[in-house]
């Protein structure tokens, strides 16, 4: 018996049939012709390398200072960490778990959580987890903010130059392409592709 899979079109609404697609190809909505899902040559693989690429710099990120200051002798450094105990120290205490959240747990919870998916496709394992995992994910990408902090790193980089040295540590070049990163990835991954590849895994 063959089953015929059926979805709606996110942009227009138009009902569409699923379709079996080569290496390359991708399935447009017949109303709005938007893009639907693709099919792209060695994706889990390329999501893969992107997620240790990630978690590699993002260890990096928060090991290692992002700027440095020097004024009148004395060296003050940054780093995430030091950020988010400031405002809890200054008693901002929701701005300073708003930070935690935006730039810590969520970034590492994606990365994390995507491993896992991908994962359970490559090794065939029980899936129900994985499941749970990436509907959890697409309810908290929205909530990572890390292009905004790099917006707001770069503009105070540019001020703070003016009132004293300015050393740029190991950890903001991490930071940078640690965005980079995680964009390429959710670019690279389609959602569609993998909530099709988790429920051909067993027991899905």
């Amino acid at each position: 018996m063959t089953i015929t899979y059926q979805f709606a079109c996110t942009h227009c609404g138009q009902i569409n049939i699923y379709q079996a697609l080569q290496n390359g190809e991708e399935a447009c909505c017949v109303r709005c012709s938007s893009v639907l899902y693709r099919q792209r040559k060695y994706m889990f693989d390329a999501s893969l390398a992107l997620i240790f690429t990630g978690l590699i710099l993002f260890v990096m990120t928060n090991a290692f200072p992002l700027i440095a200051l020097k004024a009148q002798g004395v060296t003050q450094e940054l780093t995430i960490w030091k950020a988010t105990a400031a405002f809890w120290e200054q008693d901002y205490y929701w701005l300073s778990v708003l930070l935690a959240l935006n730039l810590i747990i969520f970034p590492l919870f994606e990365l994390l959580g995507l491993l896992w998916v991908l994962l359970t496709i490559r090794l065939a394992w029980q899936p129900p987890w994985a499941i749970k995992i990436f509907r959890w994910l697409s309810e908290v990408k929205p909530w990572g903010m890390l292009e905004v902090f790099m917006l707001g790193l770069l503009v105070a980089v540019v001020k703070l130059g003016d009132i004293a040295v300015l050393v740029v540590g190991s950890a903001f070049w991490a930071f940078i392409f640690l965005v980079l990163s995680m964009a390429a990835l959710g670019a690279h991954l389609d959602r569609f592709t993998v909530w099709r590849a988790l429920t051909a895994c067993p027991s899905a």
